[in-house]
């Protein structure tokens, strides 16, 4: 494998449209509220984002080999699960990961604070709070992730935070309760990844002494986590359009049931079996993406 490829690759870009679908979300709902589409600024906080979701994927690696999770984790990895595997397999030196992490976090600081300049103080607030969670998120004294913090920082970080942030972009500065109501079901859906994703890791996590929820509640008792955020996420839209917040076309987002249900089945079936929670992990990302997808719709037309 080329240098470069692995380099790209310990991205983990199989998780970067986590990032991407709501900046597009906050666009979709400042179009639908104003108006406003502002092109070049969103190719800049598309960057941003995508910037700093990268670089803390290859930072959480770095802390996850240094407090032993990813260096015990054998039990059935896949593209989704384990973390990338390359300072494991020797493709790229630890010291080489955090540097490729701190580099691409800048680029993202640096995009970041020029949309600042362009649109308001508080989007400083936001990227902050982004920064620091994510890269607390495993790293050492706080290591958020083991305190049972990661799915909510990450539901934060990857939905309420990042759709309002991308709607005041687009907006100048601007925030609705439209922005709000959208980000929730993102948010929900997001944190259902990553619970989904520690079902696998269980083992892993509980022996490196990353508490997070599955590890403290068990994974037979954690399953009815998923239908929590799942109820969540849906009952989030319904509330949004009842209380005319949202358009009433978001209920097409509802359709991705079909998708996501079929996952959540599959987790109670196999939650004590990693090696066949594959097809459930996809469904939350095709879910994940689907949802979006239809969010984006409702609001531009």
């Amino acid at each position: 494998m080329s240098r470069l490829k692995a380099y790209f690759l310990s991205t983990r870009p199989q998780f970067l449209p986590g990032i991407a679908i709501p900046v597009a979300v906050g666009a979709s709902v400042a179009w639908h509220d104003a108006a406003a589409f502002h092109a070049l600024n969103f190719i800049i906080t598309l960057f941003a984002a995508l910037s700093y979701h990268a670089g803390m994927n290859v930072v959480n690696d770095y802390f996850d080999f240094r407090n032993g999770t990813d260096n015990i984790n054998k039990n059935a990895l896949t593209p989704f699960t384990g973390g990338s595997r390359f300072i494991q397999r020797g493709l790229i030196s630890p010291s080489r990961t955090i540097g490729f992490g701190a580099v691409l976090i800048l680029l993202g600081s640096i995009a970041g604070l020029y949309l600042v300049l362009k649109t308001s103080a508080l989007l400083l607030v936001i990227g902050a709070f982004g920064l620091f969670t994510g890269f607390f998120y495993t790293a050492p004294p706080l290591f958020l992730a083991a305190r049972g913090l990661g799915e909510l920082i990450v539901g934060l970080d990857f939905g309420v935070l990042t759709v309002i942030g991308s709607y005041m972009v687009q907006t100048r500065g601007g925030c609705s309760l439209n922005a709000l109501f959208t980000s929730l079901p993102v948010s929900f859906l997001i944190a259902a990844l990553l619970y989904m994703n520690e079902f696998p890791d269980y083992e892993a996590d509980r022996d490196a002494g990353k508490r997070n929820l599955v590890v403290r509640l068990g994974p037979s008792s954690a399953r009815y986590g998923m239908v929590f955020l799942a109820a969540c996420t849906y009952l989030g839209v319904i509330a949004g359009v009842i209380c005319g917040v949202m358009p009433r076309l978001s209920l097409i987002s509802l359709l991705s049931a079909f998708v996501f249900v079929p996952g959540v089945c599959g987790l109670f079936k196999n939650h004590d079996n990693p090696r066949r929670l594959l097809p459930s992990i996809k469904s939350v990302i095709i879910t994940h993406l689907l949802t979006g997808l239809l969010l984006i719709i409702s609001n531009l037309f």
